[in-house]
């Protein structure tokens, strides 16, 4: 019997191990997926998907598969999003079960140049903050996303700039109207 408690208690003990790996792998993950993003690399952002993963940013609609997320980058965000604002990824919820993961996450967005009527407009400070609700999936022993959501929530969430007229966005790097 002692021996079975004690590989019993081996047994928990690598489990708790490969949880904590985990979380630290899909941590990693997720931070490569926004430093990608503020270096504007794309199709690097679209390699940390699964290859049916479905991604759903702000008014960009739902994608379904690496290969229409990487066409949505491509064709919406890579000549739109071209600002080199600062990123910051905190307060993770990580949840393990198995080879299949939930997190959530606070994106911080410090914007620092806006598209005007007049041209490009530099302005240090004003900042944005957004949710990340990501499902992940161990594939082939390496955590991809599974399934993204992200908004924008403060300090004017998505919804409140969508219904503003496009002529009062400053910025852009939204989807056309009937798309929303």
């Amino acid at each position: 019997m002692a021996d079975e408690s004690i590989l019993d208690r081996l047994k928990e003990l690598e489990r708790q191990v490969d949880e904590l790996r985990s979380v630290q792998e899909i941590t990693d993950l997720q931070h490569r997926y926004v430093r990608s993003l503020a270096a504007r690399d794309w199709m690097a952002v679209a390699e940390e998907y699964t290859e049916d993963a479905v991604c759903d940013i702000r008014m960009h609609g739902v994608h379904v598969g690496r290969e229409a997320i990487k066409e949505m980058f491509r064709s919406e965000l890579e000549h739109v999003v071209t600002s080199r604002d600062g990123y910051i990824l905190s307060s993770p919820s990580i949840t393990v079960n198995g080879d299949e993961a939930y997190g959530e996450w606070t994106w911080v967005r410090l914007q620092c140049e806006f598209r005007t009527a007049f041209g490009m407009m530099r302005v240090w400070g004003p900042w944005s903050e957004g949710q990340y609700r990501c499902e992940y999936a161990r594939v082939d022993g390496t955590w991809k996303i599974k399934s993204l959501w992200f908004r924008v929530i403060r300090p004017d969430s998505d919804e409140e700039l969508a219904a503003m007229p496009e002529d009062q966005v400053i910025g852009g790097g939204y989807a056309a109207a009937e798309r929303r």
